[in-house]
Order: C-alpha cells, then structure tokens, then sequence
C-alpha cells in the first residue's frame, strides 16, 4: 500500500513506519495492518469484529493483541502528533478522524457560548526565563473565570496540555469542547513587563478583543484583575448576561516571593520524579521566609509535603507529613476560606481515619469554591471513599467536561464506573487515562483485562507499557523478576507468587521505616488479604488512603472479602463510615442484593453497623 498522511505524520506500511520530519517509529506488522485499515475507512467506525477478522481471523487472543495494538499506535502518534486522532466508539470499534479535519467535530451550540479555555501565556522574555511568570498570570486569570455564573472554564491541565504551536483555533477548540480561547503572552525585563490578552472565537479564529498593558512587575496582580475583568465584560456581553465581578486576589506584595511560588506550585502539579515535588517544596519554603503571610504559598507547601510520600522515595516520610501540618495551621490562620488549604485539611482527616470530617471539609471547600475542578474532585472522591458513588457521579462527569486532558481524574472516574458495574466502560477510561501520561492507570488496564480473562495478555500490556509507568512505580519494579511475580500474583493470581508478594508487603507494613504508599494497600486487596488490608489502612495510612478504600465497594471477589469480613463494621465505625451513612445514605454495596455466599456476613455487618 502507498504511503499516507496522519495528523502530521507520514505513514508508510512498506517499511512499517511512522515519521514527522526527521523522526521515526517502527511499528509491528500487525499494529500496522490495524493502522491501515482504520485508514482505508478513514471518518468512518470500523467495528472491531471487522478488524479482528481481517488482521488475526480466529485467533483466540486475537481480542487482547487488537486492544494492545489501539495503544501500541496511539503511544506511536502521540509521540508526534495527537493520539486521540484514533478515537474509541464504546461498544462497537475505533474511528480514524479524517486528517484534514483532525480535531474539528460539531460542537453544541450551547457549549460554543457558554465555555472558554485560558491557553498558557507565550514567554517573550529576552531570555525566554520567564515562563512561570507566564503561566501563573494565566492560571489566576483562569481561577478567576471560574467565578463566573454559566460559563463552563476549562481547567488547567487541560488548557496548559495543549500544543498551540502546532494547532489551530479550531482544532484547539474541538480538542477542549469549547466556544471561546483566551491566548496572551508576557515580556518581562528586568522590572518591566508587557502583556498582551487576546479573546478569539474558536469556530473561526476570529478575534473578538485584544488590549496590552505595560508597567512594572510589582503591577501583576492589577494586570491579572484588569484582564480578567475585561474577559468577563466581553462574554457577559456575548452571551446578554450582566457583568459579574470576579475576585482577582492579591496573593503577595513581594514579586520575589510570588515568583518563587509561582515555580514551586508548577513543580507540584508536575506530581511525578524523585525530585520534582521536593525542589517544589524548596522554591516554596523560600517563598514563605521572605513573605510569611502568605497564605497560598503555606497551603500548596502543605500539599506538596503531604503528598511528598507517593511519589518519591524519602526516609523521612513522617517528617513530611509533619511539616505539611505546621504549613496547613499557618494557611488557615492566615485565610480560614483558602480552598487549597481546606483540600489538604480534608486529606490529613481522611489520612488520620476520620473520613466523616475529611467528607464534612470537602463539602465546605466546594461550597465556598464550586467551580474550582480540584474542589469538585475532593468532594466526588471523598463520597467515594463511604462508597456513594451515585452522589458522585455528577461531580465527576462536570469534572471530566471541565478538564478532559487530566489523566488521573479518567482514572477516578474508571473507579467510579467500574464500582456501579460498567465495565467496558471502565476500562476505557482507564485506557485514556494511560494514554494521557498518567502512569498508575496501567495496573488498572490491566487489573480489568485480568478480571474478564485476559491475564496473560495484561501482563503483556504491563511489559509492553512499563515505560509509560511513573518513575516511582518504574523504580519499585525495576526488577524483572520483581516484575513477573507481581503481575503472576495480581493478575493470574498464582498461588506461589501470591505467597512471594504476600510476605513482601507484609514486611513492610510490619517496617515501621518502611514508607507508605497507596499501591501497598491496594496490594494487599488484589491478594485478597482483606485482614492485612484493613489493617494496612488503619495503621499506616498513605498521602490517598480515600482512593484506597474507595476500591473496596467494586463489585470484584475481592472487594467483597473486605465488606464480608466479620471485622468489617469495626472497620467502618472506627473511619467514622457509619456516621456518614446515617446522614447521607447506605451504599449500595452493602443495602443492595448480595451473593448467597456472603449474604449473612453482610446481614450481620449491616445489624453490627445500625445496631
């Protein structure tokens, strides 16, 4: 077949090649043919049975290699151009998008009108060091957006992901589902600095308003207020609604101490590498020595302390969360109503076991900040966590409109749906999750090719795809032999294997060096070991143990070991989980029909709990 284009990509199956300028990949023959073939009926759905027939006629593995090859390819344009060219139709196969209209599908009216994206500020500077300074004007002009009543904002790992180098006006819209793009840029040298603010309207690039302002760097935040307000004022207009004032917050009266904050906040948000979060950490202790007082800054040094553990190795992991405690008193003294210093009150209570305070502050945080995506995020976890998952359902869905480009939310979310029984679903979203660079998705890929049979072609996924892990989930495995009884343990579930790992994690939660993390908890509930499990959660809790208990209400053998467990409704009584059900409702994993094996256990839960 003759070579084609791809987004911007050459494609040529004689050679089993994918290039863009002077860059290639090889692809295996048979992840080619998949290529081919969604290309033969480019824009069109091609069903899954057709490829299957096509490419492996009646092989039995055929199903898993296909949903290997889907990666395989868009890890392959990714690389290059945009991985979501190949496009999921659930339940039926996959659609090629037409290259010439890549990213521009139809659009709801009402979502071309009411929804806008603050894309990352272009650095000017002389010496293009500035970028911080760019990306946090665009950032508080963003949060302040949020305020704004009926319009949809994008949240910021979606705006700040996309190429807008290399993409249209229009493809930028398609890609984020929305109306209208704020672009802008910054020039800063020495004390001066110049900005520029542009509102376009996706459809057509048109540009709508545009205005620059020049001063000094101490006047950042009255640029940020002027900008945000003529933002508003511009769609207020648009749409024929009245003008809302938005809060425009004056972080800090020390331009050091704010750009400090600026740079360790986006180490922060990167979560990921040995030493992204701690040099966070530095740049915002620095920041707080020079203006105490201020309050963002303390809040997101209590994140980045409290959240330290997950992600890179430290000896002192308990000296973190520590120093995320004195930080979190400072912020709320400073600012009782600070929405990220809320966020991290709800996860040290969620952390110390009290997950009906930890749900009570989520609640507060949301109430005071209900369009922030991290605040909805919170709250829709936390009602996870007491297991009701239809209460939260709605939060994540806004969620996922607001920031579609987040990895780690499509991963909640694959929780979610997995919890109420939608599978495929589930899986799918887990898959995006991967796709858009968030690593611990891969084990719940896995984990669901596992449950409806496919082990071993799950634990090819994980050897294909370690790559893509995190690097501290790269470093825990970084063995092969590691590796294999890991995967033989959780995902074919080898009696031998299950052994190895079974004692390996119970050394180290019986360690009291050893750190935690939420991949040994989730461990133990792979194996099964319900006991350990529990206590693994009450004893030494990880930066997430809301995520880890909100596993146990899947409809999986082994979640249900845990809710059958006659220590089970000690369990939920000590995590405060009954007084959340007397307020707010049961879960439907406990009230709902149970398997005749565990019918009684969970009779006698349900007796233990309201007795």
């Amino acid at each position: 077949m003759e070579a084609f284009s791809v987004g911007q990509c050459r494609v040529t199956p004689a050679l089993n090649a994918i290039a863009c300028g002077d860059d290639s990949v090889s692809l295996e023959p048979k992840v080619m043919a998949v290529l081919v073939g969604l290309q033969r009926r480019e824009g069109e759905v091609v069903e899954r049975i057709t490829l299957l027939d096509e490419i492996w006629n009646d092989d039995e593995a055929a199903d898993d290699s296909l949903t290997r090859a889907i990666s395989l390819l868009r890890k392959a344009l990714g690389n290059f151009d945009d991985a979501s060219c190949i496009e999921t139709i659930p339940k039926r196969g996959y659609r090629l998008k037409p290259t010439q209209t890549l990213a521009v599908p139809e659009m709801s009216a009402s979502k071309l009108a009411r929804s806008i994206a603050v894309l990352p500020f272009a650095d000017l500077s002389p010496h293009s060091d500035q970028g911080h300074f760019a990306d946090g004007m665009a950032e508080e002009i963003l949060n302040a957006l949020t305020h704004m009543p009926n319009v949809t904002v994008i949240g910021r790992t979606s705006s700040f992901a996309v190429d807008t180098s290399t993409k249209t006006a229009q493809q930028i819209g398609a890609l984020l589902n929305v109306g209208y793009l704020l672009e802008g840029s910054l020039r800063k040298s020495e004390s001066d600095v110049r900005i520029t603010a542009k509102l376009v309207r996706s459809s057509n690039g048109e540009q709508l308003w545009s205005e620059t302002y020049d001063g000094v760097i101490s006047d950042i935040f009255e640029f940020q207020d002027l900008i945000a307000k003529s933002i508003s004022h511009q769609l207020a207009g648009i749409l024929g609604v009245e003008t809302t004032p938005l809060p425009i917050a004056k972080l800090t009266r020390s331009p050091e101490a704010y750009a400090l904050f600026l740079q360790g906040r986006k180490l922060v948000h990167r979560l990921n590498g040995q030493t992204t979060i701690p040099s966070g950490i530095d740049l915002l202790e620095q920041a707080v020595i020079i203006d105490p007082e201020f309050a963002d800054a303390h809040a997101w040094l209590a994140l980045a302390h409290f959240i330290l553990p997950e992600f890179s190795r430290t000896p002192e992991w308990k000296k973190h969360f520590d120093y995320s405690d004195a930080a979190l008193n400072h912020a709320l003294a400073l600012n009782p109503q600070c929405s990220m210093a809320l966020l991290v009150k709800a996860m040290r209570a969620a952390h110390r076991g009290k997950l009906d305070d930890a749900l009570e502050i989520f609640e507060e945080a949301v109430t005071l900040d209900p369009n922030n995506v991290e605040t909805m995020a919170g709250f829709g976890l936390g009602l996870m966590s007491v297991g009701l998952h239809d209460q939260a359902r709605p939060y994540w869905e806004r969620i996922l409109e607001k920031d579609p480009l987040c990895g780690i939310w499509h991963t909640t979310y694959g929780g979610l749906l997995l919890t109420i029984g939608e599978f495929e679903e589930a899986e799918a979203a887990f898959r995006r999750s991967f796709e858009l660079g968030f690593g611990a998705a891969a084990f719940g890929v896995s984990h669901r090719m596992a449950e409806r049979g496919a082990a071993d072609a799950a634990i090819e996924f994980m050897e294909a795809n370690f790559d893509g892990l995190a690097p501290i989930e790269q470093a825990e495995l970084r063995w092969p032999v590691v590796r294999r009884l890991v995967y033989r343990a959780y995902l074919k579930k080898a009696p031998v294997a299950k052994l190895i790992v079974s004692a390996a994690l119970k050394s180290r939660l019986n360690n009291p060096k050893a750190q935690p993390t939420a991949a040994s908890v989730i461990g133990f509930l792979f194996l099964g070991d319900a006991a350990s499990y529990m206590q693994n959660i009450l004893d030494k809790p990880n930066p997430y143990v809301g995520y880890c208990i909100a596993r146990i209400w899947e409809p999986t053998l082994e979640s249900e070991s845990v809710r059958a467990h006659k220590d089970f409704g000690a369990f939920a009584e000590r995590l405060g989980l009954t007084r959340v059900w007397a307020k707010r409702g049961w879960p439907t994993s406990l009230m709902g029909p149970a398997p005749s094996r565990t019918a009684n256990l969970f009779e006698s839960s349900a007796t233990q709990l309201t007795g």
